[in-house]
């Protein structure tokens, strides 16, 4: 069952691109009964959490830059036919290269693995279930009917995060409370301090970005689009140092000895060495 399920996804991720998705190469099985993971490009900067926890990320230009990559990708993903729905989305499956060029990474697979198992403690890994749309959180059934409005409710927590360099729900430690307080409509309080300054014209537009794509009613969330739109206007990118790269082949690894980065569906976090022969 769940091999059936990871080649088919394998497939729909083989055919696409964009600059913002990162490349996938292959499967990899441990074992016959280990889990799958996925082979993906090293990207050695790391990923979108590892900035935020490193203080990188300071200045509104790189705010902007890897924010617009992320969602550019999330449209990408939901205009194809059918739409894909990433359905796992935190700044752990966001990777950051040097150039500051955002890719996603680590879907369908997990959400593969969440739909085969429906275990609590999968999702929970990593302190994921902070940055869960509320329809995902409210049982068993309805866990993992994954949509774009989902996703778009990932993306908001994932702003605030980047932005404040703070988890959601930061004074809350236990994860299931932070679960209870989404699902009754709580939302993160606006914090004192934020890791990135911005003009307080532009903070004020980008937490009411935040509240409308964070809204408790699915049907109420705005497309991948207007978040595209209302980003620019409320963090101008004024630099000409961030540039989006043309394809991404451009930071496709050689395959003849590569250091990949491998995918274990608990936040892109594992690498290996090896060739893809040695892997297939």
């Amino acid at each position: 069952m769940v091999t059936q399920l990871v080649h088919r996804e394998a497939i729909t991720h083989s055919q696409l691109h964009h600059p913002n998705v990162l490349p996938f190469l292959g499967v990899f099985y441990e074992t016959a009964h280990s889990p799958p993971v996925t082979i993906v490009p090293l990207v050695d900067r790391g990923s979108l959490q590892d900035l935020t926890r490193r203080h990188e990320l300071t200045d509104a230009a790189s705010l902007h830059n890897i924010l617009k990559g992320a969602t550019l990708g999330i449209e990408y993903l939901h205009s194809r036919n059918p739409p894909v729905i990433h359905g796992d989305i935190h700044p752990g499956n966001i990777m950051v290269d040097d150039n500051g060029q955002a890719y996603l990474c680590d879907f369908g697979l997990s959400r593969i693995q969440h739909e085969v198992t429906r275990t609590r403690t999968t999702i929970q890994e990593g302190g994921k279930l902070r940055f869960l749309a509320p329809e995902l959180s409210t049982s068993a059934a309805e866990r993992f009917r994954t949509t774009s409005a989902s996703d778009i409710f990932s993306l908001a927590m994932t702003f605030l995060a980047t932005w404040s360099g703070r988890k959601p729900f930061e004074e809350v430690w236990n994860e299931w409370e932070v679960v209870s307080r989404i699902v009754q409509g709580q939302r993160p309080k606006r914090p004192a301090h934020f890791s990135v300054v911005l003009h307080p014209n532009s903070k004020a537009a980008f937490w009411t970005l935040l509240e409308n794509m964070w809204v408790q009613d699915a049907a109420s969330r705005p497309p991948s689009s207007y978040v595209l739109e209302n980003l620019q206007c409320v963090i101008p990118n004024n630099s000409e140092r961030h540039q989006l790269m043309e394809a991404p082949e451009n930071i496709a690894p050689n395959l003849g000895g590569a250091l990949l980065f491998v995918s274990n569906h608990s936040g892109c976090s594992s690498k290996i060495t090896g060739t893809v022969d040695h892997l297939t």
